[in-house]
């Protein structure tokens, strides 16, 4: 139940566009002046930060802040290794500017920046305000964007808004399936290649984790099958199976949610006091699935006094098979459906 997904957000430098970021707009530069007001027509100048810095009314620090954690700025280098700033990078700090002097969040006002400038310079009509693109799909990438960039500025209003927005355009499903469990998997792979810090992985999961949590219909609309739902020993990663929870609870199933390395003895206990219709246990990778004696003795019980199911990207079919559990393919949308059609198969098979 683990999602792919990668997002890269590249800046195209434009001679001449306006940003609209919450009713903050920069006009173009007369087209006669090379993008640089007050210049004679030609190449435009380009300047090092300090310069830049002046001309924004800004600190240097708070644009390498602005470059480094949102990519807003994109200079070119010289052959000795300078930055070089240009019109493109100066109309881009002036919206930042004025989108927080407005109170915008930054990583909010830098990814709405950056997303209204790759919609202009692909000709298409000015990005519209949320996470919908101009005809009203769902814009997964400006979504990716966006919550990487409230993530890397610690913003939890901004990842909020971003979260909220997105479940006003699409279904919890599609959500969860198109935008959160890529932008989580894209997180792990970047703390992995060293491009975002253990921190930047907590924070986003805490919040996402949270999110998915707060997603769950309240218990007194639940009159569905019970099921148990754990990840095994070694297995330390649970968002999938959060989101998996969530889609069964909104398809009126009661669940019970053990969570992350739950020892299979405990799980065991858990059954016998929650007689539950269905087991799944959920791993990312083989090796969680690979239990000891003891613990497959447990495995056998809980095939033999409710329907197991084996669900995550470390689950296989001959797996379930050998364990005599129903093997739950794909990602955690996909999955939770799937066990949906299957319950009355499951819940009324013989003990």
């Amino acid at each position: 139940m683990v999602c792919g997904g990668t997002t890269s957000v590249e800046c195209t430098p434009l001679v001449q566009c306006s940003y609209n970021v919450k009713g903050v707009v920069v006009p173009p530069d007369d087209r006669s002046t090379g993008g640089v007001t007050g210049m004679s027509s030609g190449p435009a100048q380009r300047w090092r930060i300090g310069v830049l810095a002046t001309r924004v009314g800004v600190s240097e620090t708070l644009l390498r802040a602005w470059e480094v954690r949102y990519g807003l700025l994109s200079p070119q280098r010289t052959q000795a290794g300078y930055r070089l700033y240009g019109p493109e990078d100066e109309r881009r700090a002036i919206a930042m500017q004025r989108a927080r002097e407005r109170g915008v969040p930054a990583g909010q006002a830098a990814a709405e920046i950056l997303a209204n400038e790759r919609t202009w310079a692909e000709g298409q009509e000015e990005a519209v305000d949320g996470t919908a693109s101009a005809d009203g799909s769902l814009d997964v990438v400006r979504a990716l964007a966006e919550l990487e960039a409230a993530m890397l500025a610690y913003d939890v209003g901004s990842m909020h808004e971003v979260l909220d927005r997105l479940l006003r355009t699409v279904s919890v499903e599609s959500a969860i399936r198109d935008v959160l469990l890529p932008f989580m998997a894209h997180v792990g792979r970047g703390w992995e290649a060293g491009d975002f810090d253990v921190a930047d992985e907590h924070f986003a999961s805490d919040l996402v984790r949270g999110r998915l949590a707060a997603l769950a219909v309240g218990p007194g609309t639940r009159t569905g099958p019970t099921v148990l739902l754990a990840c095994p020993p070694e297995e330390s990663h649970d968002i999938a199976l959060k989101a998996f929870e969530v889609v069964l609870q909104r398809a009126g199933w009661r669940t019970r949610f053990l969570g992350p390395n739950s020892p299979l003895a405990s799980v065991g206990a858990a059954m016998d006091v929650i007689a539950p219709d269905v087991v799944v246990l959920a791993g990312a990778t083989p090796q969680v699935f690979a239990l000891d004696d003891d613990e497959l003795t447990v495995v056998r019980r809980l095939a033999e006094a409710s329907a197991l199911a084996l669900a995550g990207a470390g689950a296989s079919a001959e797996l379930a098979a050998h364990w005599g559990a129903l093997h739950l393919a794909g990602d955690p949308v996909t999955a939770a459906t799937r066990l949906v059609e299957r319950a009355r198969e499951l819940t009324t098979r013989e003990r």
